[in-house]
């Protein structure tokens, strides 16, 4: 991961979120995970596309956060059991 400088203050950027998911678990064409970071001196956030901690549900074949649950997934599995009640 390349290192990130805080372009108002010029100093190195920390990494406090990765892959943290932007948009609707509905559309999945919306969603995006960024890396979030911020500036230790000024705290100035940025977002960036998110370059580690992704992968792919097996089932479906949406890309999300390793430290998530498929959301299209868990919702089609809600819907499903809605549906039988």
């Amino acid at each position: 991961m390349a290192e990130k400088v805080c372009e108002h203050c010029k100093k190195n950027m920390k990494l406090r979120e990765s892959g943290y998911p932007m948009g609707s678990a509905l559309l999945k064409a919306d969603r995006v995970h960024v890396d979030i970071y911020e500036c230790p001196e000024c705290h100035k956030v940025e977002l960036y596309a998110a370059e580690s901690d992704m992968v792919t549900c097996p089932k479906c074949g949406t890309v999300h956060s390793a430290k998530e649950a498929c959301a299209v997934c868990a919702l089609n599995a809600g819907l499903d059991t809605a549906n039988k009640i």
